[in-house]
């Protein structure tokens, strides 16, 4: 988390559409189709992956054990669940994908006698192809999303305020948790965050509000 780096950041969020506790049963029916396989060094031709991982839990007595085959049963830490994100980034040097796509480019185009017509389309399909050849040769940079989902409270808190962090994060509770189980994740940020709504109470408020966001989904910002 953000805090055992030295560092600290806090994004709160509500949980909206829960009608009764949901069991760790329930919630593990569509997790483990969005946990993450064993890391890939290479032959990956995407620039952005994430997916679930264990959490650093500091009740689990065997971690290594754990980490072969694990639940959210693994993630429960007092009133609630730790949830981690490992978020895979492969990326293609510009320079090196011109120069590459290039001298392929020549070598084609050496060899057949196409109409000045198709060359943008060929081109860009060269371009397409050597660009996922480098991406499958690149190695990964790694980083990790921590959340805290107090689940009988309905709030969650995400350690980061980046965008980038938010997003992944978003999408995938949405995923996994959200289109299963109906539930609505609204971010909230100051200064609404203060408002008393987000304490307890307010049902029909937070079902109002709930029933105007598209896509079981978003945040509400101010400045």
């Amino acid at each position: 988390m953000g805090f055992q780096n030295g560092s600290f950041s806090l994004t709160r969020y509500r949980v909206l559409g829960r009608e009764k506790r949901l069991s760790i049963s329930e919630l593990n029916k569509k997790f483990a189709g969005f946990q993450a396989g064993t890391l890939k060094l290479q032959n990956s031709t995407r620039e952005l992956e994430y997916a679930w991982v264990l959490p650093e839990n500091p009740e689990l007595d065997d971690r290594g054990t754990t980490e072969e085959s694990w639940t959210l049963s693994d993630c429960l830490f007092e009133d609630g669940i730790l949830l981690r994100i490992r978020v895979e980034k492969r990326n293609v040097p510009t320079q090196l994908l011109n120069i590459v796509a290039k001298k392929r480019w020549l070598e084609t185009k050496a060899e057949e006698a196409d109409a000045k017509s198709e060359e943008p389309v060929m081109k860009k399909q060269i371009v397409d192809e050597v660009k996922e050849e480098l991406l499958r040769m690149s190695l990964p940079t790694l980083s990790y999303i921590d959340a805290y989902w107090k689940d009988q409270e309905d709030s969650i808190y995400l350690f980061s305020q980046g965008k980038s962090a938010r997003e992944c994060f978003e999408d995938l509770f949405r995923k996994t948790f959200g289109q299963a189980h109906n539930l609505t994740l609204v971010r909230i940020l100051p200064p609404v965050l203060g408002l008393d709504v987000w304490n307890g109470g307010h049902t029909e408020i937070l079902e109002k509000i709930r029933q105007t966001l598209p896509g079981g989904m978003t945040g509400i910002e101010t400045s």
